[in-house]
């Protein structure tokens, strides 16, 4: 005798309610490969995904030189070349290395009014790529010598100089390659310390070789596309890592922009969302975000304000997953 079991997809399968109470992952369970796991997909890049907006074109001309967009493309394309095979990171075969995503960001001109009115204000760009929009804040008036790069992957910064047809005598911004969770690179500092870098003089920044002397030193601190790259516990610790290097002064900032999930009933503590790794990782919600920031600095120590809009993959099929780009900032009060 033959007997019919239903498949998981058939139409009577019972349909139960869900509890965030069963959202109990373990440690294991949280912890996502860093982006230098070497299982990290490397797609197949497309000439097609080729299209900047007509602000980034603008930019792009004026930063590199080239005004003829036939061979600015080629160059363009050239480069992503390389980039891709220092690193396979989606934002690379998208073409994000020639976007100012900082520009679009509601909160644009606070950033620049506090490079331009605040002595000595540093900006630091962190997950940076090719540091992109550090040359767009350069280029919209942040001053040069306030500057500083970093990201895990060092090729980056000499493909930004290929892009842009520069050298380090030219754009003398310091570009510190090196692991932000790696405590020889940024040295873990707690908040609620009595020690703090807070009377100490600002490091000179061309001397730099770690993060580490820039803790309590820092005015704007942009994270872009570096969050969603991590699981749930390493988001946390990634945090505390940035808190600590804010300045103590009221206005300084850390903003961003990265995938994450609507404010739902159902993602108020956070949940899971698809990725282009093909695996569901963990994301904040705009409650959890603001959650986590006030639980690392103290209720009333800061403001958390979040955007979230529908935000399509280049890599999207029809009929696929939703995702949602989260663009944020943390202003100490």
């Amino acid at each position: 005798m033959t007997i019919a079991v239903p498949s998981p997809i058939h139409e009577n399968y019972p349909k139960k309610a869900t509890a965030v109470s069963l959202y109990s992952p373990t440690p294991d369970d949280l912890a996502v490969p860093s982006p230098i796991h070497e299982n990290y997909p490397k797609k197949a890049t497309a000439v097609s995904l080729y299209s900047p907006t007509p602000d980034d074109l603008a930019m792009l001309k004026r930063l590199t030189g080239i005004n003829d967009e036939t061979k600015l493309k080629e160059h363009v394309l050239r480069v992503q070349t390389e980039a891709y095979e220092v690193y396979p990171y989606p934002c690379i075969a998208w073409f994000q290395f020639i976007s100012y995503r900082i520009s679009n960001y509601p909160f644009y001109n606070s950033i620049l009014t506090i490079g331009k009115e605040r002595p000595g204000a540093i900006y630091a760009d962190l997950g940076c790529c090719f540091g992109n929009d550090g040359r767009r804040v350069i280029a919209d008036g942040y001053p040069m010598e306030n500057v500083v790069l970093s990201d895990l992957q060092g090729g980056f910064a000499e493909l930004a100089h290929k892009l842009y047809q520069t050298t380090p005598d030219t754009y003398p911004v310091p570009f510190l390659a090196g692991d932000i969770f790696d405590p020889t690179f940024l040295s873990p500092q707690n908040l609620t310390s009595k020690k703090s870098s807070r009377n100490l003089k600002p490091p000179v920044l061309k001397d730099l070789k770690t993060l580490s002397p820039l803790r309590g030193h820092v005015s704007i601190i942009h994270a872009a596309w570096l969050f969603h790259l991590f699981g749930e516990l390493k988001q946390r610790q990634l945090a505390s890592l940035l808190a600590s290097l804010l300045s103590p002064l009221p206005g300084s900032m850390i903003v961003g922009s990265h995938l994450d999930l609507p404010d739902t009933e159902g993602n108020k503590k956070g949940g899971f969302r698809w990725s282009d790794k093909e695996m569901m990782v963990f994301a904040h919600s705009p409650t959890s975000w603001r959650a986590l920031w006030e639980d690392i600095f103290g209720t009333g120590k800061v403001r958390i304000e979040s955007w979230v809009g529908q935000w399509k993959s280049p890599w999207a099929t029809s009929g696929g997953p939703e995702r949602y780009l989260h663009t944020w900032k943390v202003t100490r009060l």
